[in-house]
Order: structure tokens, then sequence, then C-alpha cells
């Protein structure tokens, strides 16, 4: 008779105890450790990132050689970028450096070492190119921009001066200082 009680109770004392050990088997231990602020958290060869307007054409490609981030930080670096605009799903302009970073978020960038945008030559006019050694960009507003030393060809006429802004939506070129225009049809 006491067996016969007892029983039940031996059987609830074992399935507690495998329970225990099957939860302490089963269970995942996660491990979080800070990861270095000075080190990249990712890096990718071949970049591609590409943004479109609202009607789904292309509006943006940033295509990199080389491109990584750092730990809570949201800027990309990149190595070798070229950023080419567009309107209405036509190439814009180009722009190429040799090294930079652009925020996804405040979708704004900048451009250093041996900077070249690239107009094609198209109903507007002819193909233009300005050559700097620094450039930002403000995607939002869609203006580039420069305070250093720029070179700029449109056709066969040439301009230099110090630092210039490029409105790419209403396509409109400022010098803003110590200009040199030398005009030729």
């Amino acid at each position: 008779m006491i067996r016969q009680k007892l029983f039940p109770v031996l059987l609830i004392v074992l399935m507690a105890l495998l329970t225990f050990w099957l939860d302490q088997v089963s269970s995942i231990t996660t491990i979080v450790r800070d990861l270095n602020p000075n080190r990249p958290e990712f890096s990718a060869s071949g970049l591609t990132a590409t943004r479109f307007d609202e009607h789904g054409q292309l509006y943006e490609r940033l295509v990199a050689e080389r491109a990584w981030q750092f730990p809570k930080q949201h800027d990309v670096y990149f190595d070798k970028g070229v950023l080419t605009l567009y309107r209405a799903g036509a190439t814009d302009s180009v722009v190429k450096a040799e090294t930079g970073h652009y925020n996804p978020r405040t979708r704004q960038g900048f451009f250093d070492r041996k900077v070249r945008m690239d107009k094609p030559a198209g109903a507007e006019g002819p193909a233009s190119s300005v050559d700097t050694s620094a450039m930002s960009l403000d995607g939002d507003k869609g203006l580039l921009r420069s305070n250093r030393y720029v070179e700029m060809h449109h056709g066969n006429s040439v301009a230099t001066g110090v630092g210039f802004t490029y409105d790419y939506r209403n396509k409109q070129l400022h010098l803003l200082s110590n200009a040199r225009i030398t005009y030729a049809k």
C-alpha cells in the first residue's frame, strides 16, 4: 500500500528532475560584448547602393570598391567611390572620389582626394566636368558643395575659382570666389 502511494510522488520527482535537466541542456547563453569603436563593424568589397525617387526611377547610385562602417555610427566609409545622380531616370552627373563617407539617414556625404564630377553632353549643352580636392553632398537639398580650389570645363570654356555650389536639381553652378572664366565657342 505504501508502494502504491509512493509511486506517483516518485514519478513527480523524477519528472521534475528531468525537466530541470532538459532546461539546463537546451538553454542558449547569449554573450554580449562591446565592439571595438576603432575597428569596423562590417566591411564589404564591391558595394552598390541605389536610391529611387517617388516614381520608382533611379535617383542616386553609389558604387565603391571597398566600404566599411564603425560600431554605433551611421556613416558608411568608402574607397574609390562613384556616385551617379539621375534625373528622370537618365544619368545627370557622375561624381568620382578616392575616398569619402555617406550617411544614409541624413543623406549627407563627403568626397575627398581627387574628386571629379562629370556631366554628359545633352540637349542643355556640351559635356562638362568639375575637378576639386574635396566635395560635400546634401542629398535632401540636391546640392554639391566645395570650399576648395575648383576647375570647371564646359565644352571648350574653362572656369576656375575657390569654392562652388551645384544645385543638381535645377542645374545651377555657382563659383564662390576668385572666379576666372575663359569662354570659348
